[in-house]
């Protein structure tokens, strides 16, 4: 559940930027059990956001990109050896999730291709249903459809191989976790101000539920900040939810400058270092 709220942070912190490109970072603290009950840095994390001019034959869209490694830092190194990259692709108007990427390493030392678990979620135009793509070393060849959805920064798409597509059910509309916080980033936010939206991470059905509890000043990246404190519930059938505070700024960027969870395993919070 800890390394869960970890990458649904990181998500969350790299949602849809309101301009045409983006670059924010964020020092993650942890403090528990493994830690000593201390504040120790774990990882930093950075996330970009740019425009594509074209996103698989369906018009211009936004990628965003997470990338959250805990190299250098000794605690989470030590357990998980987190390397995390997700990228993400959207249309603002209407918000539409179009695809999203994981790539994913952590502490099992089991064969995993190229060193990390691989996969990717399509959501073709007015479906029901996610296309969720497991890749390999081997395998077919990637559909022409999708290769556009694939980073190439690690391996030659050519190289590629699907392993096995399975398709989910997704309520209409739905949207990823980079999606919903371009929502709520947009969204003409207030004391008071509650939404929902229905969710997917490619496999299993979600609701995002995004309430304004509260307006506070918050100290980052060497400045102050007015910000309006948000909490998100993600909530999946059958799990227990996974709730978080955000502070996002008041300012017309609305950048999310802090962001707090707590678990069974400790609490984790990101801070804002640059923007």
């Amino acid at each position: 559940m800890f390394m869960k709220s970890i990458i649904i942070l990181s998500l969350l912190l790299a949602s849809v930027s309101l301009h045409a490109a983006e670059r924010l970072d964020y020092l993650i603290e942890y403090k528990g059990l493994l830690s000593g009950y201390k504040w120790t840095d774990v990882s930093r994390a950075s996330i970009t956001t740019s425009r594509l001019a074209d996103c698989a034959g369906r018009g211009s869209c936004m990628v965003s990109t997470a990338k959250l490694s805990s190299k250098g830092y000794k605690v989470l190194e030590a357990v998980f050896k987190v390397r995390f990259h997700y990228s993400s692709y959207y249309q603002l108007n209407p918000s539409r999730t179009l695809a999203f990427e994981t790539r994913e390493k952590k502490y099992s030392k089991q064969y995993m291709p190229y060193g990390y678990k691989h996969s990717l979620a399509v959501i073709p135009k007015d479906s029901s249903t996610t296309d969720y793509y497991k890749f390999s070393s081997k395998g077919e060849p990637l559909p022409a459809a999708i290769k556009p959805f694939v980073a190439t920064d690690h391996k030659s798409v050519e190289k590629i191989r699907v392993k096995k597509v399975k398709h989910k059910p997704v309520a209409k509309n739905a949207i990823d976790r980079m999606t919903l916080l371009q929502s709520v980033r947009s969204a003409p936010l207030k004391v008071g101000y509650k939404v929902s939206f229905a969710g997917t991470d490619g496999r299993n059905k979600l609701e995002f539920r995004v309430a304004v509890v509260a307006a506070e000043d918050v100290k980052a990246a060497g400045r102050s900040w007015k910000t309006w404190k948000v909490r998100i519930d993600e909530i999946e059938k059958g799990e227990k939810p996974v709730s978080l505070h955000a502070w996002i700024s008041m300012e017309s960027r609305h950048i999310p400058v802090f962001i707090e969870i707590e678990s069974s395993y400790g609490e984790a919070r990101f801070h804002l270092k640059s923007f």
